[in-house]
């Protein structure tokens, strides 16, 4: 399983500020995972179990046909499932370009909260 470089993850504006160790640990709980244009890479009203990076590429976010946001690098996705309580996902977000994103399950998001409240 590929895993993302310490320094893939300073270009994610939520992480700025972070010390190396948190990086490190950052590093550790992300996956990383690539698609091809045109793919969905998460559903609308679907559960969410992952927050996402998009690491390369294009994205872009949309509801019931409407385009709602373009994503670039550094951006992230997914994490509204987590504030919601049936965990649902808000959009669908399609790859406009091949894309390279980092995945990082609820289980980690949930300590990234407890152990690194300033992000």
């Amino acid at each position: 399983m590929e895993k993302p470089d310490i320094t893939d993850l300073q270009i994610v504006p939520l992480f700025r500020g972070l010390s190396v160790e948190q990086y490190r640990v950052l590093a550790d709980w992300l996956e990383v995972d690539e698609h091809e244009r045109g793919r969905p890479l998460v559903r609308d009203h679907a559960h969410g179990y992952a927050f996402y990076i998009l690491a390369s590429g294009l994205a872009h976010a949309e509801l019931d046909g409407k385009m709602l946001e373009s994503l670039a690098p550094g951006d992230v996705f997914g994490e509204m499932a987590f504030f919601y309580p049936d965990s649902r996902r808000t959009a669908t977000v399609v790859a406009d370009s091949p894309v390279r994103v980092f995945v990082m399950f609820g289980t980690h998001f949930r300590e990234m909260e407890t152990s690194m409240p300033e992000v």
